[in-house]
């Protein structure tokens, strides 16, 4: 991201047009408000503390904030890294929110990278949050509902993911998702910079970074949203409670009135039935729930391919057809095995020829697959911002078994490294015993 005047300037120019092509539609379907979307805000008071020290310009940042969510009839959930309350000063801004009519929920204490983490410690972490949040909430007769996971790591590991499922079924929250994650909080320095030095061209190109780039993370997860459930479901936009918001939310929430979206209550949207869709991703990174359903099925259709291929390849097999068999090992692939290293799709092929040579010899394979890993990593945007990659690569450990009418049968493992090859897997390592 840069505060150069020409940066995002095709974007920004896009998501203008699009907002003004929405506006001048006047009545048209698609400028109606069809698309309920819900508003939250996170690291409350005030998000990037360490630029906002003055208890007077945090002040000034929340009545700004309120005042643009009020101008636009929202009622924002917000969530509170405790630590992040310095003093009685800070509870005051907090109070702001909730007599404003916006809802408050736990963000953690100490705002802690979940992959970073032990569970124990992390489970503590939250609890303190929430005892603290729960305890300033009494006196309003307000409860703490939701919880959201600091930078949306969920666990890298299912015992971590099981874990925090757990723990936050016990103590009565629920994990509100993202499902339009961006790097809105990213701006806030350059903004801030650019303010103190007075550059009012270098404020306005930051502006209109900002702006483009939640226009273009919008798009992105509505996107990925209509491919899972074929028809609209609503959203929950994360943002933070920084200064640039302050100043540059209400283009940005006149643009997704333009574009047809509703400002909805939070337990509205979560009734839909699309939140209620299991999904136990674990990843290093943080993801928008769209992500890590589509992530979750991408994984599953990788798994069930490579399934396939081996039935087909035991079917082969069991046919006699050593050529289909070998048909999809890449042209550069290894087999190991006891005797020794084999390279080449054709030196496979050939040492199968002469090891079974006739179909006597072959009997008819079968495999029980044992586990199947996909290997997928993540892609970072120009924006900074990250999604779950496609998949790129499946390992299957399995065991082989050929059965024959008159002799005992013979069986072993073999541990598969698959990739993707244009619209098809192929082997490109075996290591069978």
């Amino acid at each position: 991201m840069s505060n150069g005047a020409g940066s995002w300037s095709l974007l920004t120019a896009n998501v203008v047009l699009l907002g003004l092509a929405a506006t001048l539609a006047g009545g048209a379907a698609w400028a109606e408000p069809t698309r309920p979307i819900v508003i939250t805000v996170d690291d409350l008071p005030i998000a990037s503390g360490r630029l906002h020290r003055d208890p007077e310009e945090r002040e000034r940042i929340t009545r700004d904030l309120l005042a643009v969510l009020d101008r636009h009839g929202i009622r924002a959930v917000g969530l509170v890294p405790w630590g992040n309350v310095r003093d009685e000063r800070d509870e005051v801004l907090l109070k702001m929110w909730l007599e404003a009519g916006h809802e408050l929920g736990n963000h953690s204490y100490s705002h802690l990278d979940y992959t970073r983490t032990e569970p124990e410690e992390f489970i503590a972490d939250v609890e303190r949050g929430r005892e603290a949040l729960a305890e300033f909430l009494g006196p309003f007769g307000r409860q703490v509902r939701f919880f959201r996971f600091p930078m949306l790591h969920e666990g890298d590991t299912p015992e971590k993911l099981a874990a925090m499922r757990e723990y936050l079924a016990a103590s009565g929250q629920r994990n509100l998702p993202v499902t339009i994650d961006n790097p809105d909080w990213s701006f806030e320095q350059p903004w801030v910079r650019s303010r103190e030095q007075g550059d009012e061209a270098a404020l306005a190109a930051v502006g209109e970074d900002y702006l483009a780039s939640l226009g273009v993370s919008v798009g992105h997860h509505e996107r990925t949203c209509n491919r899972l459930f074929d028809r609209p479901v609503g959203q929950i936009l994360l943002l933070h409670a920084n200064e640039i918001g302050a100043a540059r939310w209400d283009e940005l929430f006149t643009w997704l009135e333009a574009t047809g979206h509703r400002f909805a209550a939070v337990d509205e949207v979560l009734a839909d039935p699309a939140f209620d869709v299991r999904q136990d991703f674990v990843g290093s990174a943080g993801y928008g729930l769209w992500d890590r359903i589509a992530a979750e099925r991408r994984a599953e259709a990788a798994r069930t391919e490579v399934i396939e291929l081996l039935q087909a390849q035991a079917a082969a097999w069991s046919d006699g057809d050593l050529e289909a068999f070998c048909s999809v090992y890449a042209e550069d692939a290894t087999f190991l095995s006891p005797t020794g290293l084999t390279r080449g799709r054709d030196e496979i092929l050939q040492r199968y020829r002469t090891r079974y040579a006739d179909r006597s010899s072959m009997g008819r394979l079968s495999f029980e697959v044992l586990e199947v890993e996909t290997l997928a990593g993540r892609e970072v945007s120009m924006l900074g911002d990250a999604k779950p990659s496609e998949v790129h690569g499946v390992s299957v450990a399995a065991r082989w078994t050929l059965s024959y009418p008159d002799r005992e049968e013979a069986t072993g493992l073999t541990l598969l490294v698959l990739r993707r090859h244009g619209d098809r897997w192929i082997i490109v390592q075996d290591a069978s015993m």
